[in-house]
């Protein structure tokens, strides 16, 4: 079998390439004047013109249709604009079938399609040029992930989707059973269930990631967790993917440097090897009109050479207490009204993220660390613009005591969290970590409106 190449390959070496024979496979993207044929393979958002003589390939022609499967053998020249090249083939093989009463209804017809017709057809999404685009970055995205804390010698540990606790403790969870429901006959009760017990999809892999660097001191977790919340905005997900690092000898100040570089380094390393995607995005967010897209590159090389914006959460609410004296009271979340406020109204002109640090206890989950006042804990959030936030971190409370009283004082089940209390009794030391949504992150990198447009298959309320 002769070797193909990829037309990646080709377009990066097309001087080596110049005036041979090549052999390539992919798929028919376009097909224009009856003898213009665009081939993309999936190794590049580009595509490689074929220019077909009608006299050689009559039969051939008329059996061509967009989505086709393809394999071409010809020779690379060089196209009239002395710029790009394009192929003459010799040989053509055709793959499989189009049904064209189907084509009509589907998204790969060469034209703009909205994002929310795109998502109806969702296994074809793959085949769109927005889409596809979107999915290489998320693939660099994932990758420079696991190198950055590869760099800063941290261990890749993988903790349970399968969870009897709930770090968050906002009891948002979905249940995992197998109890039949539908039997009225059977006995609901948890002893008759494969665990024995209440269990859950995780929300967070945390406090198992806690466990790991106190015998690992760098450790990290990179995975799915899931959130049955019954919320339809456009950067809400029932399944998401969370970057979550847990650091030895960490304070709130070490974690706000560490997030600040890891931020840093992905879009530097997205600029890098994602140019060509977030070249086409900027275009197709300006031919749609999508403000968040517009200034798409501008945008993350300002994010990735300056210093982001540090402010209290007491300051914050001064802010948008200056704004609109009830919108906020001290106590109250930061939400996306008020973030919306923050973005386009007091920090409009610098367009940076936000580090919000010292958030009111009431509102914070356990396990974060109080400061001296009582009121606040050693937590931050970091808001990005368009998205609001994206990590959420702080230090963890290492004492056995007052992590006790906490347990306690919120009522929570000190049988689920005993084994969590007892690293506390056997050598445990101050410690910090934060989480990190990676869906969102890429929402921002890609300028998308809705996080749905960014994930090959969105879980939401009501949609499976």
């Amino acid at each position: 079998m002769k070797y193909y190449y990829s037309i990646k390959e080709i377009i990066i070496n097309k001087n080596k390439f110049l005036n041979k024979n090549l052999l390539i496979k992919g798929w028919i993207k376009f097909f224009r004047n009856n003898f213009f044929l665009e081939i993309n393979d999936g190794s590049t958002i580009k595509n490689l013109q074929v220019v077909i003589k009608k006299e050689i390939f009559k039969k051939k022609l008329k059996k061509i249709n967009i989505g086709n499967p393809i394999k071409i053998f010809g020779k690379l020249k060089l196209h009239k604009n002395n710029k790009d090249v394009e192929m003459l083939p010799l040989n053509i093989k055709l793959y499989g079938k189009i049904d064209k009463k189907f084509f009509d209804k589907s998204i790969l017809q060469n034209k703009f399609h909205s994002l929310s017709k795109l998502r109806k057809q969702i296994y074809l999404r793959f085949r769109t040029k927005i889409f596809s685009s979107i999915m290489k970055i998320r693939h660099n995205l994932y990758i420079q992930i696991h190198n950055f804390f590869k760099k800063k010698h941290f261990y890749y540990i993988n903790t349970p989707i399968i969870s009897n606790n709930n770090a968050e403790g906002a009891g948002e969870t979905f249940r995992v059973t197998t109890i039949d429901f539908e039997n009225k006959k059977n006995n609901l009760n948890c002893k008759n269930d494969f665990f024995k017990c209440k269990v859950n999809l995780t929300v967070s892999g945390q406090l198992e990631a806690e466990s790991a660097m106190l015998g690992l001191g760098k450790v990290y977790t990179f995975g799915p967790v899931f959130r049955a919340e019954n919320s339809n905005t456009n950067k809400h997900l029932s399944e998401f993917l969370m970057v979550e690092p847990e650091i030895m000898f960490y304070k709130l100040k070490d974690i706000i440097k560490l997030s600040v570089k890891l931020i840093k380094y992905l879009i530097k390393k997205i600029l890098k090897y994602c140019i060509e995607e977030l070249k086409y995005l900027e275009y197709y967010h300006k031919k749609n009109n999508n403000k968040n897209g517009k200034n798409l590159i501008k945008l993350l090389k300002n994010i990735q050479k300056k210093k982001f914006i540090k402010i209290s959460y007491n300051k914050v609410i001064k802010l948008l207490k200056s704004i609109n004296n009830k919108i906020i009271f001290w106590g109250d979340d930061i939400g996306s009204k008020h973030e919306k406020i923050l973005f386009e109204k007091i920090f409009k002109k610098e367009l940076l993220p936000l580090i919000i640090y010292n958030y009111p206890k009431n509102i914070k989950p356990f396990y974060m660390k109080i400061n001296k006042d009582n009121i606040t804990t050693k937590s931050i959030d970091i808001l990005f613009p368009y998205i609001g936030e994206i990590i959420g971190g702080s230090e963890r409370e290492h004492s056995y005591k007052k992590l006790l009283k906490i347990i306690k004082k919120k009522n929570m089940n000190i049988k689920k969290i005993k084994w969590y209390l007892n690293i506390r009794k056997l050598g445990t030391i101050y410690h910090s970590g934060f989480g990190l949504g990676f869906d969102r992150l890429l929402q921002f990198i890609t300028g998308m409106k809705n996080i749905r447009d960014v994930v090959p298959f969105p879980r939401l309320p009501g949609k499976i």
